[in-house]
């Protein structure tokens, strides 16, 4: 067997098998998240929806302007506090996980407690911290 013949060979193998890898693969969602923070930002982030309690909506809508992409930035860029966090294993009497998570957002930082729900990700309560 020559050069080219082996080099065809291979080729072949090598289309095959990328071609079986993208068939059984292709619709699989795929991320990197090995970090606890990341886990769970992505986790709330892909929950069906997120909004805002009562409590935090007067706040958000004075120092924000009711501003939709700082709810997204939350989820996307925050730092999550596990050390306050209050987690349904840990704490029986809860019947949702709670995360504090700040937020540099436009020269400021927030302070918000999200509430990690079944179906959405809640913001409680938010506050602008000091510099």
């Amino acid at each position: 067997m020559n050069f080219w013949q082996r080099f065809s060979w291979y080729a072949l193998g090598l289309g095959l098998g990328t071609i079986l890898v993208i068939f059984f693969f292709s619709d699989r969602d795929f991320q990197c998240t090995y970090l606890p923070n990341n886990r769970v930002l992505v986790d709330m982030h892909d929950q069906g929806t997120q909004f805002v309690a009562e409590p935090a909506r007067d706040i958000w809508e004075q120092q924000c302007a009711g501003d939709s992409a700082m709810l997204e930035a939350f989820l996307m860029r925050g730092e999550i506090d596990f050390q306050h966090a209050l987690v349904t294993t840990r704490v029986e009497s809860l019947s949702y996980s709670q995360y504090p998570i700040e937020l540099d957002w436009k020269g400021r930082i927030f302070e918000g407690i999200w509430e990690r729900r079944t179906d959405s990700a809640v913001l409680i309560s938010l506050r602008a911290l000091e510099r």
